[in-house]
């Protein structure tokens, strides 16, 4: 190789990648130029000769692989590596290199320093590694994602509890969920699960893949009935399955308390404790509703709301009008007080 010398040569080596060889150039004051190009500039330059740098061997191997998440049985993947020699020129065209993925080697001669290798669709789910080696030298470790197939997955639901105690927690989960190739959900994915009620409303909770399975969890409170179950993911719906969640069932009756505000020409009613045969009384919010049978013969009608297990209103009546009944409406039923306050056999709800 012959290089110019002058009094303030710069050589400067770049890689050219459509040749895979490093040219010198020179800067003077002029600017940079190709000695071998400029014949001219070199007398009035002062520079009486020129040459080129040819690349050496493979010095080092950068790789670069991607998209990083791949669809299983979709996606291609691609795999580039970079061969520099010492100086950091692209190596030669034709130098012998390997690109190994997911531990089979594929021979790939560079071009233009670049060892390129297309990756066709893979079917199993998972981190897959990738490498290139060129003479004694290797790239570090690159990795592709392969995700299951989502679009495949058929949505499907485990068997459900065919009837559901009232007030309580109750999950319906799905079966186990793979893609065409048996790949199992991501974890994290998610879902939702419908409950359509006789009324055609809807209940809906959501859940997210554990372990190639997704459970969602409901209360049964104020959705009493036939119902039908639906598992949802994505644009796909599976089977729908029948449930009964029942209604919550009374212990007793709740005791009643009238009193008499004169000074405010109105009525304290008190209602409770709302027992259940589960244990424990209706839960806060609970609809009631009581209708108050006055002595002149009109009616009262008023709605609260269950608090800690009871139901307080206060009611506009009359001094010595009277009470001499009330009609309670409540998630439990309807029951009739008489004017002794004793209950009457409870009646169903209309």
């Amino acid at each position: 190789m012959t290089r110019y010398s002058s009094l303030l040569p710069l050589l400067i080596a770049l890689p050219l990648a459509g040749t895979a060889a490093s040219q010198t150039l020179i800067a003077d004051a002029f600017g940079l130029y190709d000695p071998t190009s400029a014949p001219g500039r070199q007398s009035w330059a002062g520079w009486t000769s020129a040459g080129l740098v040819a690349a050496a061997g493979p010095d080092r191997v950068l790789i670069l692989a991607g998209p990083k998440s791949l669809v299983a049985g979709k996606d291609p993947g691609h795999v580039v590596a970079l061969v520099l020699d010492r100086h950091g020129n692209l190596v030669a065209d034709g130098t012998p290199a390997s690109v190994t993925v997911d531990g089979t080697p594929f021979p790939t001669p560079t071009r233009g320093g670049i060892a390129d290798l297309l990756v066709p669709p893979m079917t199993r789910a998972g981190e897959v590694f990738a490498g290139a080696t060129a003479g004694d030298r290797q790239s570090p470790k690159a990795m592709l994602g392969v995700t299951a197939d989502l679009a495949s997955v058929a949505p499907a639901l485990e068997k459900v509890q065919s009837n559901v105690t009232g007030e309580t927690f109750f999950e319906i989960a799905s079966a186990k969920l793979t893609d065409r190739f048996g790949n199992p959900l991501p974890e994290g994915t998610a879902a939702s699960v419908i409950l359509q009620h006789e009324d055609g409303s809807h209940s809906v909770a959501y859940g997210l893949a554990l372990q190639d399975r997704i459970g969602a969890r409901f209360i049964a409170r104020d959705i009493a009935g036939p119902a039908t179950a639906q598992l949802a993911l994505g644009s796909r719906t599976s089977d729908e399955t029948g449930l009964a969640i029942l209604a919550p069932q009374p212990v007793g009756r709740p005791n009643l308390e009238v009193t008499a505000l004169p000074l405010v020409a109105a009525v304290d009613v008190r209602l409770g404790p709302f027992l259940t045969t589960d244990g424990y009384t209706l839960n806060d919010g609970a609809p009631v509703t009581l209708a108050l049978a006055l002595g002149d013969g009109t009616t009262i009608t008023e709605a609260g709301w269950i608090r800690d297990g009871e139901v307080s209103l206060t009611l506009p009546i009359a001094p010595g009008t009277g009470v001499t009944a009330v009609t309670l409406t409540s998630p439990l039923g309807m029951l009739d007080f008489l004017a002794d306050w004793q209950a009457a056999a409870p009646r169903s709800m209309p």
